[in-house]
């Protein structure tokens, strides 16, 4: 299993470095529409809520028909996911974000991300530059995610 996800995440790795969409990403340090501002706020939400074990905030910014796709291909509900967290199969610890494009279409909002995951998961530790890719629709005053 050790070996499958790391020979995953160095696939992981080799896409991301050949996707070819510097020229779109960008950082948090250059200027945001009110939009993008609001997205990445929810992303970085998320994020803190994964690591602080938040059910509160992950329940409010996952749609609860969201499903999860791990890299190593298992997929889960909404509560599955968020059920791991809680009970410590999944622990996330870090996520440095590297760059992200945001692509606003109405109130559907497409977000790519490269980031640096450092966690232990199913009993493996380690950090993995992962790239991704979510939709956000915006419902009562906040972007949730929704795919």
């Amino acid at each position: 299993m050790k070996k499958l996800a790391t020979i995953f995440a160095m696939l992981v790795l080799a896409l991301t470095a050949c996707t070819g969409q510097e020229s779109k990403q960008r950082n948090e340090t250059l200027p945001m529409t009110t939009e993008e501002r609001e997205v990445y706020s929810a992303y970085k939400a998320i994020n803190k809520a994964m690591i602080q074990k938040d059910r509160t905030a992950m329940e409010r910014y996952f749609d609860e028909k969201l499903i999860f796709t791990h890299m190593s291909g298992k997929k889960q509900t909404r509560e599955e996911f968020i059920g791991e967290i809680m009970d410590g199969t999944l622990n996330y610890f870090k996520v440095d974000t590297k760059d992200f494009s945001i692509s606003v279409d109405g109130d559907s909002v497409r977000m790519k991300v490269t980031h640096s995951l450092t966690a232990k998961v199913y009993g493996i530790s380690g950090s993995w530059t992962m790239g991704g890719e979510n939709t956000y629709k915006k419902r009562d005053g906040i972007w949730i995610r929704v795919e």
